[in-house]
């Protein structure tokens, strides 16, 4: 593949395009093929997405192990979406003390969805609401970038709930 020859941020956000198309098109085993290129070309959302495809066992075996790896360069490069992928994982795991440590790292960079699901966690302990309500009015200030209008919904139903028990 000459696109290798010379790698460059061009050629990985190439390889990530032909990753897309292939999935487009079901054909997962050649998507995770040009996500490990554009990976090793140091593309983050190929390392966001090589977690994803660890994680369901999607175009290669399930390994939450190599998941994790491939979430925790996502986050080192900058996306919170690699710290809530991995606390998601580790909360399904039933890895809680785990699982908060990667929620608070996502919300440390502004991820509205690691507020909700880390409020979802303190309004279930016993006396944990009023920790959930502050992390969802924390969502709720984000701006469009940091919360879709999806989850900022699902705040403020959330936000009714921890503010007035029943």
């Amino acid at each position: 593949m000459d696109i290798l020859k010379n790698p460059t941020p061009k050629k990985a956000e190439v390889l990530f395009r032909e990753a897309e198309q292939c999935e487009e098109k079901g054909d997962f085993g050649t998507a995770f093929n040009r996500l490990v290129a554009a990976a090793k070309l140091g593309d983050p959302l190929s390392y966001l997405n090589l977690g994803n495809y660890h994680a369901s066992g999607t175009g290669t075996a399930k390994d939450l192990k190599k998941a994790a790896y491939w979430y925790k360069k996502a986050y080192q490069s900058g996306l919170s979406s690699g710290a809530l992928n991995l606390a998601i994982d580790r909360r399904n795991e039933g890895n809680l003390r785990s699982a908060i440590v990667w929620f608070k790292k996502a919300i440390e960079m502004n991820s509205g969805d690691a507020c909700i699901e880390l409020a979802e966690i303190y309004g279930a302990r016993k006396g944990g609401q009023r920790a959930a309500a502050q992390l969802l009015r924390r969502a709720l200030q984000l701006t469009k970038d940091g919360i879709s209008d999806d989850a900022r919904k699902k705040a403020q139903s959330l936000l009714k709930t921890v503010a007035f028990p029943r």
